[in-house]
């Protein structure tokens, strides 16, 4: 088991923050004032790829699941799993998307833009905290 775990409702604020970033900048509501209920409905994978990366629209795939982000380029240990660490990615945009001919999560750009949305949304206000703040 590891030592620094991904609480349940760690992971549930991280989705929810992630989700809501999505909506607030998806052109569904820019151009066409979806409703954040009606937006949450038709949603079924949550990734912040396309939301940071527009080229990458329409490219999700498979379950959503959590990625650790270090503050900086470095080896070693993982990223703390807290929320200003964590960013909801789909299998497509993970390790998984390798066999499909590119890792998005691992390219020094995008890094940098999930590093860049971390540092502005990280720990937004509205949803459970985690636990060692």
């Amino acid at each position: 088991m590891r030592k620094d775990p991904v609480t349940i409702e760690t992971r549930l604020f991280v989705m929810g923050r992630d989700l809501e970033q999505m909506w607030l900048h998806s052109e569904d509501l820019i151009h066409h004032g979806v409703s954040r209920r009606k937006y949450l409905a038709v949603k079924r994978i949550i990734c912040v790829a396309p939301m940071l990366d527009p080229s990458q629209s329409g490219t999700c795939w498979g379950r959503s699941t959590l990625e650790h982000v270090k503050d900086d380029l470095r080896m070693g240990r993982r990223a703390p799993s807290d929320a200003a660490h964590l960013v909801t990615l789909c299998q497509g945009h993970t390790e998984d998307g390798r066999t499909a001919g590119r890792q998005w999560n691992t390219d020094k750009r995008n890094r940098e833009r999930v590093r860049d949305y971390l540092r502005r949304y990280g720990c937004v206000e509205g949803g459970a905290d985690d636990a060692d703040s």
